[in-house]
């Protein structure tokens, strides 16, 4: 397993670009007929959802 550490600001930048890529991948798979693209597009997908929920969620408020 890797350990990367991640400042508040890389962590959010990267959150952005997975969502971003997500998004993507969502039209891509709705405007896919091949079967063996879209297969492999959602699976892509859930690799990528995995990572983001990995992720730590961002600190809201405090003392």
């Amino acid at each position: 397993m890797m350990t990367l550490e991640l400042t508040d600001e890389e962590r959010e930048a990267l959150r952005q670009v997975l969502q971003n890529s997500l998004a993507t991948l969502e039209l891509e798979i709705r405007h896919t007929d091949h079967a063996e693209f879209k297969a492999l597009l959602k699976r892509r997908r859930n690799q990528l959802e995995g990572l983001a929920d990995r992720l730590p969620q961002p600190v809201v408020g405090g003392p």
